[in-house]
């Protein structure tokens, strides 16, 4: 294991990886962290300060200076943001003024940690400046190599009493199979119902039980970190993110059953698991934007046409996802920088639709998840033009497919059956793949409340001439959803189904009907989620994609009544 966190520690690509990390690290050793680090800033040469006892159990004022990669000359002196220059500046500013005067009479630890090794150019520099610098009992000097810094995590963030062997050796096989694409991770997730295991007695104080969750949540982080990264190495960055998507989602339920999702230190550590998901997102979307831009850049991997279909449909409902994600995490946390992003993936969400033909012709009735998904990104992006022309498209091919009885969107969502029925070879009643859809009237839904009421009465007169025997239907969650929709199939366990349903004869007819079904729901109160109401929306939708989820109608009904979608959060989510 300290092998694999060593390898780890080498492929963190980025600085705030390694500082995200170590405030975890020194938690689990008992040593409290004073300060966050800063990419970039250094307080007076710190980069972490800490409390907490040293080997022998003293306690102890500790100072960190963080390097990612080795630590050569240069790093050691020559440039701005250098070792040396920042260890006088702890010596000669930090110590005169920073310090606390609780802190003042404690001994003083100075460490330099890197995720490399010191090579042997600074040796000398770094020993003579140590024993220069030391005062005995009052200031030591101390280098954490990569080598140190894995047999810490090793001993305190992977121990036996963490992550037990049955569940190192899932980690391990996880991790060997990541590159292959036909891997579904299944070692990965028995990893994740090992760790967010859930005491329902309650036994325990709530002091033992958050404790026990921040530690959860600190292995779990590490866990997921190292297989991202062991995506990246492998190319395989899809398995990465799903992965990812699964951990935000059963993460969040262990912390709704717990009750903890409106503990402020919980919810804090929650947020670094959603800045694993955006920054590994961002990396797999600038690894793919050339074939989002390019015109059939994807179909160049895909030979046969329903591989094609399902991929460019699930790089649809990523694509939503990471724009939905930022724009709606950039209002919870106030930034610029994540409404930008936002922007930016819903551009390339265009591209891609635009670039592939096969975007306007679904082959399952399921993927009206991912359009639902699409369409709510366009338009909270300002992109409704392009959101409308891609709905015509889309409700023109519908009706042409299903009347003349070839490559519709097949009910049963089964590769196998689309094979079949697109090759002729399908010898069950064709009748079957048509028996219910959701893609229709939500579809229907959306053209009315975009305004597109010619396209809207394309299916009207589908229904009336084509599909009079298939069941149209709605799916609306209920009080139940919120307690499986982090954790699997709600669809089957929760909810309530619209069914059957006669579109009216007119768009505007389907707005009226609209508005009325909000204000006289079969559903006493609207569907608020635990995710909605800490400020997470955007984790309702990655589990719509991930587990294949309808998505709520308000999202596209609230349109008709004058409401956008609602971004509001708890006061409990302290995300600033």
């Amino acid at each position: 294991m300290k092998l694999i966190i060593r390898e780890y520690l080498s492929m963190l690509r980025e600085s705030k990886e390694f500082d995200a990390i170590l405030p975890d690290l020194l938690f689990s050793m008992d040593i409290i962290p004073l300060t966050k680090p800063q990419i970039g800033v250094r307080q007076a040469g710190v980069d972490v300060a800490a409390i907490g006892p040293d080997e022998n159990g003293i306690k102890t004022l500790w100072l960190f200076v963080l390097k990612r990669g080795d630590l050569g000359r240069r790093d050691w002196n020559g440039e701005p943001q250098s070792i040396r220059p920042s260890l006088d500046e702890i010596k000669d500013v930090y110590l005169r003024s920073h310090v606390n005067k609780d802190h003042c009479q404690f001994p003083v630890k100075i460490v330099v940690a890197t995720t490399g090794d010191r090579k042997q150019e600074v040796e000398q520099d770094w020993a003579g400046y140590s024993h220069d610098n030391t005062i005995p009992d009052k200031r030591s000097y101390d280098l954490w190599n990569g080598d140190h810094i894995a047999a810490l995590i090793e001993e305190h963030l992977l121990n036996e009493h963490a992550l037990p062997f049955p569940q190192r050796a899932n980690l391990r096989r996880a991790l060997a199979l990541i590159g292959e694409t036909e891997y579904e991770l299944e070692h990965y997730y028995a990893l994740l119902t090992s760790l967010l295991q859930i005491d329902e007695q309650k036994t325990e104080s709530d002091r033992v039980v958050i404790k026990k969750c921040l530690r959860t949540l600190r292995t779990t982080t590490l866990a997921l970190g190292i297989l991202c990264n062991w995506a990246c190495n492998e190319e395989n960055l899809r398995n990465g993110l799903l992965a990812a998507e699964r951990t935000l989602l059963w993460t969040w339920n262990m912390l709704r059953k717990q009750k903890l999702n409106d503990n402020k230190k919980v919810m804090a550590s929650y947020i670094r698991l959603i800045e694993i998901y955006l920054s590994y997102g961002a990396t797999y979307f600038n690894k793919l934007q050339s074939h989002y831009q390019t015109k059939e850049g994807i179909s160049r991997y895909y030979r046969e046409a329903p591989l094609l279909n399902e991929r460019v449909f699930e790089e649809i409902g990523l694509l939503s996802l990471f724009c939905t994600s930022h724009y709606f995490w950039g209002i919870v946390v106030k930034s610029e920088e994540h409404k930008k992003g936002a922007l930016a993936v819903a551009e390339s969400l265009h591209a891609l639709i635009e670039n592939h033909g096969c975007s306007g012709s679904p082959c399952y009735d399921g993927q009206i998840i991912d359009i639902s998904l699409a369409l709510v990104s366009l338009h909270a992006c300002g992109k409704e033009d392009f959101a409308k022309s891609w709905l015509r498209e889309l409700i023109s091919r519908l009706t042409y497919t299903y009347r003349v009885g070839n490559w519709f969107p097949i009910a049963t969502d089964s590769f196998d059956d689309l094979v079949d029925f697109e090759s002729g070879e399908y010898d069950k009643d064709v009748t079957k793949l048509q028996e219910t859809s959701w893609l229709v009237p939500t579809l229907a839904q959306w053209a009315a409340v975009l305004m597109e009421d010619e396209a809207y009465e394309l299916l009207v007169g589908l229904q009336k001439n084509t599909l009079q025997h298939t069941c149209l239907q709605i799916w609306h969650p209920d009080e139940k959803t919120d307690a499986s929709l982090f954790q699997g199939q709600a669809l089957y366990e929760s909810g309530i189904s619209e069914a059957p349903i006669r579109l009216p004869d007119t768009a505007e007819e389907m707005r009226e009907y609209i508005r009325q079904s909000r204000k006289e729901s079969p559903i006493k109160e609207p569907f608020h989620s635990s995710a909605q109401m800490a400020g997470i929306l955007f984790l309702d939708f990655i589990a719509n994609r991930h587990f294949r989820v309808p998505i709520d109608p308000a999202f596209w009904q609230n349109l008709c009544i004058g409401q956008d979608i609602d971004t509001s959060s708890s006061d409990s989510n302290d995300s600033e």
